[in-house]
């Protein structure tokens, strides 16, 4: 259950808005400030720029300790605004500036961000979110580990027109997905090996309720590329759960190890953090204002 929101002419707004991302420019600053103005609140605190600002912008914005922090920008800098929020008393407005838009869709759906902003504004409701972390960084969609996830660069390359790079990334990742064994162990002591796990939060997981205290967890387990298009089709119709190269659980925390460096992606953004890795249930990452019912 959301809890209600009140904002008043003098609840501290702060902006940040990245103008290097997929669907927001330079004018978006203006568009902002006009739509917080409408909703009643005066003086609002705008930081605006392209990425390699983002840093100074949210250091920036941490030290103006703001009640509210909106975000417009793709989920990387999304997912900077959730984690500036994290352990404080500022609520985030996280608003779809990129192109996948994960954190964004999960809360507010497929809306462009001015109607959400609007929406969010007229009627402010609580909504706590839990998450996951792999040592200082956070993840409030999915995490993917293991080779897989070197379909990243593939399909990165493909958007850019790169075709070649595409192939060449493409290849090295179905070679990978073949050798690269991950070893896991689960809160319950659970252990195995996967070629892939896919730890998915109770934000946006079929299998979990939204106030459910832990992780869903999906070890992948194929043999050969026959084995790998069964999982695709089996995806393709959202019955991915249903695979036998797919076994599930609940869990709370999830040790990671391999002999090599771990490719893994926290909501769509690939990293590399390791060849051992913790995973751990986060009770309540943020708190972020969505429209009231």
């Amino acid at each position: 259950m959301n809890e209600s929101y009140t904002i008043t002419p003098t609840t501290r707004v702060g902006a940040v808005v990245n103008t290097a991302s997929g669907s927001c420019d330079a004018t978006a600053e203006e568009l902002i400030k006009t739509l917080i103005e409408e909703a009643g609140i005066k003086d609002p605190k705008i930081w605006c720029g392209e990425g390699s600002y983002m840093e100074t912008a949210f250091t920036e914005a941490s030290a103006y300790a703001p009640d509210i922090l909106i975000v417009l920008g793709g989920d990387g800098t999304i997912r900077s605004g959730a984690e500036a929020c994290a352990n404080t008393d500022t609520y985030l407005i996280a608003l779809p500036g990129g192109t996948m838009n994960m954190l964004p869709k999960a809360l507010y759906g497929d809306g462009s961000w001015q109607d959400t902003l609007t929406a969010v504004l007229m009627n402010p409701s609580v909504r706590r979110v839990s998450g996951g972390s792999v040592g200082k960084r956070t993840f409030y969609i999915a995490a993917i580990v293991g080779a897989p996830t070197l379909w990243a660069k593939a399909r990165e390359a493909l958007r850019d027109g790169d075709l070649g790079t595409m192939v060449t990334n493409g290849v090295h990742a179905f070679q990978n997905m073949l050798s690269l064994r991950i070893t896991y162990v689960f809160s319950d002591k659970t252990r195995g090996e996967a070629d892939a796990l896919s730890i998915i939060c109770p934000l946006i997981s079929d299998a979990l309720k939204d106030t459910e205290r832990a992780l869903e967890a999906a070890a992948i387990d194929v043999k050969d590329a026959g084995g790998v298009l069964e999982l695709a089709s089996a995806g393709a119709f959202g019955k991915w759960r249903e695979s036998a190269h797919v076994s599930t659980t609940r869990t709370r925390s999830i040790r990671v190890s391999a002999q090599q460096d771990i490719p893994i992606i926290l909501d769509g953004e690939t990293m590399d953090l390791g060849k051992d890795l913790e995973i751990v249930f986060v009770p309540e990452a943020f708190k972020a204002l969505v429209p009231g019912m």
